[in-house]
């Protein structure tokens, strides 16, 4: 006895559900690649400024010679007292070209850097077993110049690590909607299909056809439509990410880092065509054997 072709491709609901597949794949890439980035930013964010501040001395007015000479006892003034802190691990003056690499993204090279009057920075690693009194320390630093200011990390980076972390539980809520919404058209096109081929279907069923045998023919046409549609999704994806590897990589942001993925994530990206696939047959299946446990 021949199969028959319970959904075909070139008709009814079913010839749209390799699309639907392709763009539900195409999403929840980019989710998954977005959640992972971030997740990778955070790391190196919490890895570069835990137990970090930064002193910022602004510079002097007068002329440049001058300023340089007071600007400097200053420099040399403050890198003591933090050296002589109880809690201070490191104290380490950041050079002027340090200074202007930092400045780079944002004012661009050539002169302009050159001629601007940028504060000085210290960069001060923290203890870990024995914290620092930052209270104490700006009053001390407040001694040598009242201008003088302790960036802590701390507190801006405790905001930016919560946001990324409230978008990476986004971006879990919207692969759960996406698997949701393709599992719904899944079981619209399964049921329209079904209705579509009620006749033979019944025949089937009075010839005395199990239900497992006849809810295997909509799963593997299912299956190899999900199949189909999850790899042109995936092409899709990756065609937008190395797009966008290269537009960050133009950047040259120190907030953004480096866009490539982890081989984690990239071998987790080449298995959503196949979870489709399987999300698509099972969907099917169970859809199938609700329809036929109604009949009569």
């Amino acid at each position: 006895m021949t199969r028959p072709d319970l959904i075909p491709d070139s008709e009814g609901a079913g010839r749209f559900l390799p699309w639907v597949v392709a763009v539900m794949v195409f999403f929840a890439a980019l989710a998954g690649a977005a959640g992972s980035a971030l997740h990778q930013a955070t790391g190196a964010w919490r890895n570069d400024l835990t137990n970090t501040v930064t002193v910022e001395i602004p510079p002097l007015g007068g002329n440049k010679a001058a300023r340089a000479g007071a600007d400097l006892s200053r420099v040399t003034a403050v890198t003591k007292a933090l050296r002589a802190t109880a809690g201070i691990a490191e104290a380490r003056p950041l050079a002027a070209a340090e200074i202007a690499k930092l400045l780079q993204p944002w004012l661009g090279g050539g002169g302009l850097i050159e001629d601007l009057p940028l504060p000085h920075l210290i960069d001060v690693r923290l203890s870990v077993s024995q914290p620092a009194d930052l209270s104490l320390l700006a009053k001390r630093l407040a001694r040598i110049g009242p201008d003088i200011h302790i960036d802590d990390h701390q507190l801006w980076l405790g905001k930016l690590i919560r946001l990324s972390q409230s978008l990476q539980w986004m971006m879990l809520a919207c692969l759960a909607m996406i698997c949701f919404a393709t599992c719904a058209v899944v079981i619209f096109g399964t049921r329209a299909a079904f209705a579509a081929h009620l006749e033979v279907v019944s025949l089937l069923h009075v010839m005395g056809a199990r239900d497992g045998y006849i809810a295997r023919l909509f799963l593997w046409r299912a299956m190899t439509m999900g199949l189909k549609g999850g790899l042109i999704g995936l092409a899709v994806t990756a065609v937008a990410l190395f797009a966008l590897s290269r537009l960050a990589a133009d950047l040259e942001g120190p907030l953004l880092g480096n866009f490539a993925l982890s081989p984690l994530t990239l071998i987790s990206l080449t298995v959503l065509p196949f979870l489709a696939a399987l999300l698509t047959a099972v969907t099917a299946r169970r859809t199938v054997l609700r329809e036929l446990s109604r009949m009569p």
